[in-house]
């Protein structure tokens, strides 16, 4: 009931459908609307929406600093559902694997799971650091064995309920399995019969000289499409079923949302597989598990800070990620309805030029991830398998890691129907390194097609490439001139500064990339318009694609203020200029009074932030604002802590810009982002503020500075910038000029529309 109240009253007009009737054919989308957090857990407890965990109360007395890892397992394992440990303030040394998987009844000794329901809590995380070393890594999941199936019948989309047999062991209720099937061109046991090959259409192929960029990591199982469930029943034959009637040795699985892919077939041998996380056989999967309000520092040489799956219903919120593991600092892998939110990221403390994304996901469906900040590394790599996915609202911004990648991007095999909606980001890539991915969408995002102050390395903006097909881009903006036209042409198939490049970096390039490609309402710095163009709708695909046809909207000027959030998904958009959304985070604290217990002032930023019906924007003409994660990165504290201190050796000043030379800068290719400055007062000023870099190099940092300061030889730059952070610095955005009733934006007068 609280859910329904909720929601109720964020609706602000009637919905009909899905958010994106209208625009995208039924065949091109989902209902992204089943992201995040169920509303029901299966220990009971209820969740007022998709991004709110449910209240728990605390179990036991708070763990004092400096407590074991045994000593805070046990109270995990002692604790039962819907309750939290509570960390204390101070500092915990997590020196050997952290289970959170064996809380309520498991045994982190053997390496058990128990019945889940539990939340780890700091007391914030500028109050208490978990210091990852060694080879320490904190575990929601644990794997021992799979379990396998013939998926024998049930192959539409949104079937609910499916027959399997050949069971390995026997499933049961309460497990994430995950639908699979071999890819284009293969079939039987293993995926070994067969060869791929481009069928012109949904073509999945992945590690295969076939489909991906230079033969880069070939080899391995030809079965990259998959959709987690999670099973909420299981009717065993001989009998009848929700499935029909039974022979011996089926099996009737019954999950909610249905099937997703329309192309499951029996001649590509479909399967069901799961983990197992007892050496015996079958438990449930972990669920329900949580972790928030506390950093992790971490130097650990396991792959991951924290591995998030196996795991079904769990969280990540308010954490502060301040290092990684040997890839990064958090995994999403073999997770349903994950959520990560409210969270900061900031994976390459060391400075080292490595490549540290602030995450990886893979084999994942219906997370959400909502809210949060990234910096120094690259903000998503989706190492695929994933399918309905929502990545959403999140900052990202100085990537000064080996490669210049402020990119979100599907990076690997058999990823289709992710959502990326209002993030703010430097380039968005449907990517074939390691293979294709088909049938994503953006919509609403800002995206600015550089990552400052690196103008002259890569602009771009939104990039699909070969065999990734039905891509939907919606309403985005995408482009940001600044000093220099960075993005100065609407689409090119080579080169840089294009806002839009389709079916290119592999194997002579693919037409279809293009040709299949949905483009509708997008705004862009290269033609300073808003494009609603029938030619960039493929109404009439020809076989075998005729199903993935859109027929042209009928309107130019009317979108959905979102395709997810579930108080939204009216066709057409009451817009929130003035704030009144009604959502938890969408207001800001700009400035404290002591952080962060005490916000003084506070800003609410105009919902939607991105689009073609968006005006008076500072990005791309009008149609785009900072979205509240930015502007929380912008307001929150430096914690110098974290900085380290540099020598500056002599300084020069020329129109407007002042050039350091720094003695022992680290060895990083993109050194960017904040600084500080202290010991010369004319250098700093004004006094303990932030700079940001213009330019860079291995011996040099410039900056804007109005005057000439005279020289700074003496001085010290003090860098990283990492942020102190409390997802206190979100606020309910309840009220609002607008009433929580929404108005109407101005009438957008920077649409181009042509019927040919």
């Amino acid at each position: 009931m609280t859910r329904f109240f909720l929601l109720f009253f964020l609706i602000s007009l009637p919905c009909f459908g899905q958010a994106w009737s209208g625009i995208l054919s039924p065949s091109r989308a989902i209902d992204w609307t089943h992201a995040g957090l169920p509303a029901t857990l299966p220990d009971g407890e209820a969740t007022p929406n998709p991004w709110t965990p449910p209240t728990r109360s605390q179990c036991g007395s708070t763990i004092a600093s400096g407590a074991s890892v045994a000593t805070i397992s046990a109270a995990l394992v002692a604790c039962g559902s819907g309750t939290y440990v509570l960390l204390g303030p101070g500092t915990f040394a997590i020196n050997s694997n952290l289970a959170l998987y064996a809380a309520n009844g498991g045994n982190y000794a053997a390496g058990t799971t128990g019945s889940g329901g539990v939340t780890l809590r700091g007391s914030g995380p500028q109050s208490t650091t978990l210091n990852l070393s060694g080879s320490a890594e904190i575990q929601f999941g644990i794997s021992w064995n799979n379990g396998t199936c013939t998926w024998a019948s049930g192959y539409s989309p949104g079937t609910t309920s499916i027959v399997v047999s050949g069971c390995s062991q026997t499933p049961s209720a309460g497990l994430v399995m995950s639908l699979g099937q071999c890819d284009t061109g293969y079939s039987g046991s293993g995926c070994t019969t067969g060869a791929s090959a481009d069928n012109g259409g949904l073509y999945i192929c992945g590690n295969n000289a076939a489909c991906q960029v230079g033969g880069e990591g070939t080899g391995g199982p030809q079965s990259h499409q998959n959709q987690e469930i999670y099973v909420s029943a299981v009717t065993a034959g001989p009998g009848n079923s929700t499935c029909g009637t039974l022979a011996s040795g089926q099996s009737c699985i019954a999950f909610s949302p249905g099937v997703y892919m329309p192309n499951w077939s029996n001649t590509q041998t479909p399967f069901v597989s799961w983990i197992t996380s007892s050496s015996s056989g079958n438990t449930r999967t972990e669920m329900g598990l949580g972790l928030e309000d506390l950093t992790i520092y971490s130097t650990t040489t396991a792959n991951f800070a924290v591995d998030m799956g196996p795991s079904y219903a769990s969280w990540i919120k308010g954490v502060r990620f301040l290092g990684a593991g040997a890839l990064a600092p958090l995994d999403i892998s073999r997770v349903k309805n994950g959520l990560l939110m409210n969270s900061y990221l900031f994976s390459d403390i060391a400075i080292d030029s490595n490549y540290p994304a602030a995450l990886e996901e893979s084999s994942s469906s219906d997370t959400l991830m909502l809210n949060n900040i990234s910096s120094s590394g690259v903000p998503w790599a989706g190492e695929g398998y994933n399918q309905g996915i929502v990545v959403a609202f999140n900052y990202a911004r100085d990537t000064f890691t080996a490669y210049y990648e402020l990119n979100f991007f599907d990076h690997a095999a058999g990823s289709a129907f992710d959502l990326f909606e209002g993030n703010q980001v430097g380039t968005m890539t449907d990517d074939v390194t390691h293979g294709t991915d088909n049938l994503n969408t953006w919509f609403r995002n800002n995206v600015s097609g550089w990552d400052p102050p690196y103008a002259s390395i890569n602009p771009r903006g939104m990039e699909v490439d070969a065999y990734h097909r039905f891509d939907n881009t919606i309403a985005n903006s995408v482009g940001n001139k600044g000093t220099a036209a960075l993005i100065n042409f609407y689409q090119a198939s080579s080169g840089w500064n294009w806002a839009f490049q389709y079916g290119q970096e592999c194997c002579g390039g693919d037409s279809l990339a293009a040709t299949t490609a949905m483009r509708w309402g997008n705004c862009d710095t290269a033609t300073n318009t808003c494009r609603t163009q029938s030619s960039e709708v493929p109404s009439g695909l020809p076989s075998p694609n005729t199903a993935f046809s859109n027929p042209v909207p009928n309107s130019t000027t009317i979108f959905p203020c979102s395709f997810f959030l579930a108080g939204y998904t009216s066709t057409s958009c009451a817009a929130h200029p003035n704030g009144g959304t009604g959502l938890s985070w969408w207001k800001v604290c700009t400035g404290w009074i002591s952080f962060p217990t005490n916000c003084g002032t506070s800003q609410t930023q105009p919902f939607p932030p991105v689009g073609p019906d968006v005006v008076g924007g500072p990005y791309v003409n009008g149609t785009a604002y900072d979205i509240p994660a930015e502007v929380a990165w912008k307001n929150l504290p430096i914690d110098s802590a974290y900085q380290k201190t540099y020598s500056i050796t002599s300084s020069s000043w020329s129109g407007g810009t002042e050039t350091l030379r720094i003695s022992g800068l680290p060895n990083v290719t993109h050194l960017m982002g904040g600084f500080q400055i202290s010991g010369t007062s004319g250098c700093n000023s004004p006094t303990g503020g932030e700079f940001l870099m213009t330019s860079s190099n291995s011996a040099t940092v410039s900056y804007a500075l109005a005057s000439n300061p005279g020289s700074c030889a003496g001085g010290s730059f003090m860098f990283p910038d990492v942020r102190q952070f409390d997802e206190s610095v979100y606020e309910s955005d309840q009220g609002g000029a607008s009433g929580g009733g929404g108005g109407q934006p101005p009438s957008p007068t920077n649409l181009t529309t042509t019927v040919e």
